[in-house]
């Protein structure tokens, strides 16, 4: 059964040579047939093991299975980094963004390090789409399948991968919440910190695009991270001493995309956009746990840290005060933000949780 799996992927490997040199979309079905067949030796290895317990094609299928992984990850970046005849053309992906959604789907999932190549497109990648012009753009992110047409297709994919990678996280920390495994713990903190910069890049890119779809992508997935982030902190208070500036720094990290949602609710109210405005309710109420479970955190801690309310002055999203009149006289209590201020004559330890003005 192992050898024929190998068999059969070695033979659409050749398949997918073929048509790529042919079709975008004849590659791509090849490519969602290798997907296919990998998914079908995890569930050939799940099975066997509800069944019967381990043997030895068991074992071998489990050792296939990540190699198995790695190459349909390498297959579909190949995809993604090909020189396509469409892509001459910025109109030529018109109509082929749920293919490349697919595409880059089975990419990041299949991946060896998923969370550096999403810190890599997210902070590096995507943000030199509408910084050159659409002759250039495929030369500068190395991925002829990116451009303005296919920007919003790849920062939704972004999103969700990232969320995934962060419920990853959430169920390891969970699971350390008790522990002192001093190196989990340390790879716990560092992916997260991955995560966080990744949702900090994408939500900030809104302050370059002004497109009513990427903000309202940005309000939805943001709330959705931060909702889950809440879910870690059980797990930040346990390791609060030992990694207090660790802890301290990834608040205040996720808390620069917090603002910048917290203006995009207020502009879109402002502005009745309902496409962001149906989705501010969950993405507040999830903000606002935010900032009462960092509340408790220090409360909790004995590391000196005081937590009080300030009033924000009204920003857009270029950071520039504006009249409250122009937010339509948003919720007053959506302008309280939070402080933590270390108890320090310097100020030298404040975390910006939230800053008053």
């Amino acid at each position: 059964m192992d050898y024929l799996y190998c068999g059969a992927y070695v033979f659409l490997e050749d398949v997918l040579e073929t048509a790529c040199s042919v079709s975008f979309l004849l590659a791509s079905e090849v490519l969602v047939t290798l997907e296919s067949l990998v998914n079908s030796v995890s569930g050939f290895v799940d099975n066997s093991l509800e069944g019967n317990g381990k043997n030895v094609h068991v074992e071998f299928s489990q050792g296939v299975l990540p190699f198995l992984r790695k190459k349909l990850g390498n297959t579909a970046h190949k995809l993604l980094v090909h020189e396509w005849n469409c892509t001459g053309q910025e109109s030529g992906w018109n109509g082929k963004r749920n293919i490349i959604q697919k595409i880059l789907h089975i990419y990041l999932q299949n991946s060896e390090s998923t969370s550096d190549i999403l810190d890599e497109l997210a902070c590096s990648i995507l943000p030199q789409v509408f910084s050159c012009s659409v002759d250039t753009t495929q030369d500068i992110v190395r991925f002829p399948t990116l451009c303005p047409m296919t920007f919003l297709t790849w920062y939704k994919v972004l999103h969700e991968e990232n969320l995934s990678i962060l419920n990853k996280l959430v169920k390891k920390a969970i699971l350390l919440r008790s522990r002192s495994d001093v190196q989990s713990v340390n790879g716990v903190l560092a992916n997260l910190r991955k995560s966080v910069n990744v949702v900090v890049s994408l939500v900030n890119m809104c302050r370059t695009h002004a497109k009513v779809t990427l903000h309202a992508m940005s309000v939805k997935y943001g709330g959705k991270f931060v909702d889950s982030f809440l879910k870690v902190f059980d797990f930040l208070q346990a390791h609060f001493q030992a990694h207090n500036d660790a802890i301290l720094q990834l608040v205040r990290e996720l808390q620069k995309a917090t603002r910048i949602i917290q203006t995009l609710c207020s502009e879109a109210k402002g502005s009745k956009r309902t496409m962001i405005t149906s989705k501010i309710p969950a993405t507040k109420r999830s903000m606002e746990r935010f900032l009462f479970h960092v509340k408790g955190l220090l409360h909790s801690t004995s590391n000196g840290c005081a937590f009080w309310m300030g009033n924000l002055k009204h920003k857009d999203l270029m950071g520039q005060v504006v009249s409250s009149q122009v937010y339509n006289n948003d919720d007053e209590d959506s302008n309280n933000q939070g402080d933590a201020d270390q108890e320090d004559p310097t100020g030298s330890h404040n975390l910006g949780v939230n800053d008053a003005d």
